[in-house]
């Protein structure tokens, strides 16, 4: 009887051992369900992480100068002042496309609004900044006279007796986003 005993024993220990197994691999993800769960999680994390950084950490002087680098060159240069002078030389934008004169007027006239509150902000820099704020001045004054002659007196397409120098322009925002560049992150 000890014989039997031993052997009914691990008889039914391996019986439990293979309903264990099934058991873990009925439950087991395939590949697609555990890369899906994978993937929720990331973007999951992803969305706290950015909402718990962007609540966390105020802008910091240097971030702000860059953002307002990257607006003059993306909202005043690029969608405005380099599309309109093409378009008095060539009746195109910079890119050679057709464009509305009007709608970018529009426009650059929402980015002088946001450029009056980078006024403000270049104006309440700590003394530390002065040299930013000394060339921040000039750049601002001539998008001011660039948009005051735009305004003014609207371009038309292919006026070549139309005169947008921009020249000034081009040499206070690279003085500008250079001073942003060698700013310590």
């Amino acid at each position: 009887m000890p014989k039997w005993s031993k052997k009914s024993f691990l008889i039914v220990l391996v019986l439990i051992f293979l309903a264990v197994i099934a058991a873990c691999s009925s439950k087991e993800q395939t590949d697609e369900e555990k890369l899906t769960e994978l993937f929720k999680d990331s973007i999951a994390n992803s969305v706290k992480n950015t909402e718990s950084t962007s609540e966390v950490e105020p802008p910091t002087v240097e971030s702000k100068l860059r953002e307002i680098s990257n607006f003059i060159t993306m909202d005043i240069w690029n969608e405005g002042f380099v599309n309109i002078s093409s378009y008095t030389s060539r009746g195109t934008d910079a890119l050679g496309q057709t464009m509305d004169m009007g709608f970018t007027m529009e426009r650059l006239g929402k980015s002088m609004e946001k450029k009056a509150e980078y006024d403000t902000y270049m104006q309440g820099l700590d003394p530390k900044y002065d040299d930013f704020k000394q060339v921040w001045t000039k750049l601002s004054n001539e998008i001011d006279t660039l948009y005051s002659k735009l305004k003014e007196d609207k371009p038309s397409a292919n006026d070549e007796n139309y005169e947008f120098d921009t020249g000034l322009f081009a040499q206070y925002q690279g003085a500008f986003k250079n001073d942003v560049m060698d700013l310590n992150p």
